[in-house]
């Protein structure tokens, strides 16, 4: 009888220390999960927000201030600065392309924010663009700028991200902060980086491939954000407008873009996508030009391009499509 007590009594010991160690590890995934599953990543607008949730992957929600708005002119609103005081990770584009971001920074009470220049290791150009009216600068374009700061922001152009040399060079970036930011789930980061920067390079390949030898490399852009796409594959981009896609022709220049398609016999003018089209409609009504569409990503419509990797790659892969129109 004595002998059975002591083995009902080890068995129970024994189970007693299993399920602690279960409860331990239980436990323990569940620490290690919790700095991942509440990661509270923001970013300002649709790049941002797509290369960050190509890095994270499924470990992390990313979110973006700005859906469909003028992403130079933005002024962040007390909810805005609200939400980054109780975010984890800040992911921005550049003090060029987010005039706002330093003065943003400033009003923050979040020491423990970590903040991320997604473009500060790409090689810029400057912000000179070639309008129909030959080489101008953004402040010759518009004298009078809605912000001052505006003006000087753009003596680089801020369009980074639409270079996919570029995009790759902020993927890395990106990936690299976040990985010592959450090194329990680094490996997955930098799989994940790596994965999306093979699928740049492999557009950047067709890019060079169908540009290389291309006899007519001139379009013409109703937004001057191309820049880096010309300046990669040495193609010539004339605008309608400067860096700014709210910026629209005055009549006095619609009347100078009809008679310089006319003249350079411009088989197609290109638009942002998800724009207004009314100024295009009627240039195109009285020269006939085709109305085609590019994408700067600065209004996105997520439904149709999620805002992940395979959204951004989407819009590049479509992009490079289009330019094909023109550029052969």
């Amino acid at each position: 009888m004595k002998i059975f007590k002591i083995w009902k009594w080890l068995i129970a010991m024994v189970a007693i220390v299993f399920l602690s160690a279960c409860s331990q590890t239980g436990l323990s995934d569940t620490a290690s999960n919790e700095q991942s599953d509440d990661l509270k990543i923001v970013t300002t607008f649709y790049p941002m927000q797509a290369l960050t949730q190509a890095v994270v992957g499924d470990i992390a929600e990313v979110t973006a201030m700005m859906a469909n708005e003028e992403v130079h002119d933005y002024e962040p609103s007390a909810r805005d600065i609200a939400t980054l005081n109780e975010a984890d990770i800040f992911v921005y584009n550049s003090d060029e392309m987010e005039i706002w971001v330093p003065s943003l920074l400033a009003s923050l009470q979040n020491d423990d924010l970590l903040i991320i220049e997604a473009s500060a290791d790409v090689a810029t150009i400057d912000g000179d663009v070639t309008t129909i009216e030959g080489d101008t600068t953004v402040e010759e374009e518009h004298s009078e700028p809605e912000h001052a700061e505006e003006a000087e922001a753009h003596d680089v152009d801020p369009h980074t991200w639409l270079d996919p040399v570029n995009a790759a060079t902020e993927i890395k970036t990106i990936a690299d902060a976040i990985s010592s930011y959450d090194a329990g789930h680094a490996p997955i980061y930098q799989d994940n980086a790596s994965k999306m920067t093979m699928q740049l390079s492999d557009l950047n390949a067709q890019y060079q491939a169908l540009f290389a030898d291309a006899e007519n490399k001139l379009f013409l852009t109703q937004h001057a954000a191309f820049g880096y796409l010309a300046n990669r594959y040495g193609l010539n981009q004339v605008a309608v407008t400067g860096l700014t896609e709210s910026a629209e022709p005055s009549p006095k220049r619609i009347a100078l873009i009809v008679d310089y398609i006319r003249a350079n016999q411009v088989p197609v003018m290109y638009i942002q996508k998800g724009g207004s089209s009314t100024i295009a409609d009627t240039i195109a009504a009285e020269t006939g030009v085709a109305i085609g569409e590019l994408q700067s990503m600065e209004s996105v419509d997520t439904a149709t391009y999620p805002a992940d990797g395979k959204g951004f790659m989407k819009i590049t892969t479509e992009n490079l499509e289009h330019l094909s129109k023109v550029v052969h």
